[in-house]
């Protein structure tokens, strides 16, 4: 019909028409559509599983860090990450799985910035000091986000146990650290490195809040740490003797 505004012979969405215009196309596009987690054209490219497993990551903490623990749903960081649901599940399970991997992905983070700053056979003090100073960059970087996730009214039975089993590694580690700077018997090592976390915890919180500056707060955390570890140890040999 002269006037009549052409129709071209192919485009993304005619192309997805004439795939699902067979049961072998169709099946062929759900696979595609499972595969690269997109609604739309099939020719998308796929992002290989663990690339998609971060990014999906990545939008988890937008989410949290904009909305806080409510904001972390299954649905929305389908949307956040531009994926359909079915591709969220498939990487976590569940939001508890979620949850998991989002307290793992930042104790590994914790872990790998420490050992980058610490100096082999560094002084006890040396090594106290740069652990504290990369745990709170991290805690500043990524605060936000990982404060929503881990108030206690929100971890469910899956997620608490998962927070404290990240939290009792890193209590173990400084509590044998500890028995080398001092003389303390295993449970006292424990129980005050457990200790020290929470105030490290709080200093952090200060940090994010910009109430303190990481210089600050890693002075704070070093000097209380050695105080309490003198003190500590010359009490204990008073007892003993």
């Amino acid at each position: 019909m002269p006037g009549a505004p052409s129709i071209p012979d192919s485009s993304p969405f005619l192309d997805y028409l004439r795939d699902v215009g067979t049961m072998t196309g169709m099946k062929q596009t759900t696979q595609k559509m499972a595969d690269t987690g997109h609604v739309g054209s099939a020719r998308a490219p796929r992002t290989p599983p663990a690339q998609r497993r971060q990014l999906l990551l990545d939008a988890a903490e937008r989410l949290l860090a904009e909305g806080g623990s409510d904001a972390l749903r299954m649905d929305a960081l389908a949307r956040a990450g531009g994926v359909t649901r079915p591709v969220v599940y498939d990487h976590f399970g569940d939001r508890d799985g979620l949850v998991v991997a989002l307290l793992e992905r930042h104790a590994a983070r914790v872990r790998a910035h420490v050992a980058a700053a610490e100096v082999p056979g560094a002084p006890f003090e040396d090594e106290l000091q740069a652990a504290t100073r990369a745990y709170l960059e991290v805690a500043c970087r990524h605060g936000s986000a990982m404060r929503a996730l881990v108030s206690t009214q929100h971890l469910s039975p899956v997620t608490e146990a998962a927070r404290r089993s990240n939290w009792d590694g890193a209590a173990a580690h400084w509590a044998a650290r500890y028995r080398t700077h001092a003389d303390l018997t295993p449970r006292d090592a424990t129980a005050l490195a457990t200790a020290h976390l929470a105030a490290l915890a709080a200093l952090a919180g200060s940090c994010i809040e910009g109430r303190l500056s990481i210089t600050r707060a890693t002075e704070l955390h070093v000097t209380s740490t050695l105080a309490a570890l003198q003190s500590v140890s010359v009490r204990l040999k008073e007892l003993r003797s």
